[in-house]
């Protein structure tokens, strides 16, 4: 009944549709607030949906190279490990016979090079016929391409140059293999047991930088229409940033559209897999202000904030450019220190019409 008999009032005093013309008393009586637009450098929204991802090359696993059994582990699932650093150890009696294959090919290798040095020599000294001095080199390059294989099938077993050396020279065979980390990085899963035994190229260990880390935002197609590489992502709550690397083509049964990003330097809090809140920034150049849903007002199309001034309410049309459950991002023009009206909207937006009727 009170707002009525205001709205009564303000009509019959014929107030103008821009501005809104009402004194304090009258702004009070008809329940508005307002409350400051809120300056900021682009964000095209307070918070989207986004899935924290690990980049594609940050990942290895390493695999049993030879049949064996396990007879260590070293490094636990979720622990920091360093590239080099021994994560389990294997026993293999085929490991043995790989050394003997080695000890064989060297062998052979000092038997072709000196019948090759023997048959050159012989050559000068016209004795035999030049096709026996180049089938004996021939045999040498064989005898170099089998060894240098040989010694290239033990290191991809994980001996090191020093165990290839000893067999090498047939003075001791090992049948142990240390497997290492190739990168520096965390153990995701460890896929193996102290005493079991692994077949050739089963999965032990999967290890993964995290630093950096990616993040996929679902973003509304109308966002993502804005958004650029190098535009800066926040994680609201966390003190992470990063940046935009791609928007990726195409939207999802949800209509969203899908950016990576790239977060720098994490803290650890996050995993791969995890759900977060992400915004993006970086346009406007602080020209954009964000209001509480509530303060804008639809009609015609078109849409409005109520600007204060001295003598009442300014109705400024504004361009929409993101919304949230609780926030709006709007462009239009606008001034340091502006108040805008938060509460009592429905009012004003009568008085507003209802003037340009009585008009």
């Amino acid at each position: 009944m009170r707002f009525s008999l205001l709205l009564f009032l303000l009509l019959s005093l014929g107030v103008n549709a821009d501005p809104i013309k009402l004194t304090p008393s009258q702004i009070k009586s008809l329940g508005v607030e307002t409350a400051p637009l809120t300056r900021h450098g682009g964000s095209l929204s307070p918070g989207m949906s986004a899935t924290v991802m690990i980049p594609d090359g940050q990942t290895r696993v390493v695999a049993a190279p030879i049949a064996g059994l396990v007879i260590a582990s070293l490094a636990a699932e979720g622990e920091p490990v360093k590239r080099g650093q021994v994560l389990a150890r294997l026993s293999s009696p085929d490991l043995i016979g790989l050394q003997g294959g080695l000890a064989q090919a060297a062998s052979a290798m000092g038997l072709a090079l000196d019948n090759a040095r023997r048959d050159e020599g012989l050559l000068r000294e016209g004795i035999i016929a030049e096709s026996r001095a180049r089938a004996s080199a021939a045999a040498l390059a064989q005898a170099k391409v089998a060894l240098n294989a040989q010694r290239a099938m033990l290191r991809a077993q994980g001996l090191n140059d020093a165990a290839i050396a000893r067999a090498e020279r047939g003075e001791g065979f090992t049948s142990e293999i240390a497997l290492t980390a190739p990168i520096s990085g965390v153990v995701l899963a460890h896929q193996m047991t102290v005493g079991s035994r692994v077949e050739a190229a089963t999965a032990l260990y999967t290890i993964a930088n995290l630093n950096p880390l990616w993040i996929e935002i679902d973003a509304p197609a109308d966002v993502a229409a804005r958004v650029r590489p190098g535009m800066k992502v926040e994680l609201p709550g966390r003190n992470m940033t990063g940046s935009v690397l791609r928007v990726m083509s195409g939207a999802g049964a949800a209509q969203t559209v899908r950016i990576r990003a790239r977060l720098d330097q994490p803290d650890g809090s996050l995993r791969a897999g995890q759900s977060v809140q992400a915004r993006i920034t970086g346009l406007g150049g602080g020209q954009e202000v964000r209001v509480r849903v509530g303060a804008v007002v639809h009609e015609g199309g078109k849409t409005y904030l109520f600007v204060r001034r001295p003598d009442g309410f300014e109705v400024r049309q504004v361009r929409v450019l993101s919304q949230s459950a609780n926030a709006v991002s709007l462009a239009g023009n606008f001034k340091d220190g502006e108040m805008v009206a938060v509460a009592g909207i429905a009012a004003l937006k009568s008085a507003w019409l209802g003037a340009g009727d009585a008009q």
